[in-house]
């Protein structure tokens, strides 16, 4: 657990992933957090997380940017964000629930 604002642990999670430390990115997630719309069944848990995620960060052209976000409360955070791979943009909306410093809860919806 960690005193890190909702917002704060949304762009640490991001900067992990651009810098492709897999371990810094599972960090930013609760270990029974849920990530829908990346894949076709929901993952579930830290474990599940890392194993799909391991793969696609040791991909040099995976990166991604958020656009805009918009803080709800102190803990939802809906993001602009535009994944790309080997020079191609995808806009996705995601919506991060923190909960303690830690996502809890992220969803993808890919344009």
């Amino acid at each position: 657990m960690t005193d890190r604002s909702a917002h704060d642990t949304v762009l640490a999670q991001l900067d992990a992933f651009n810098a492709h430390d897999l371990d810094a990115f599972v960090a930013t997630y609760a270990d029974d957090a849920v990530i829908t719309g990346v894949a076709p069944e929901p993952i579930v848990g830290a474990v599940a997380i890392r194993a799909f995620y391991e793969p696609r960060l040791q991909n040099p052209e995976l990166s991604c940017v958020i656009d805009s976000s918009v803080l709800f409360g102190d803990r939802w955070v809906v993001a602009r964000e535009y994944v790309i791979n080997a020079g191609v943009s995808t806009e996705t909306i995601a919506t991060f629930d923190v909960v303690a410093g830690r996502i809890s809860r992220a969803s993808m919806l890919k344009a």
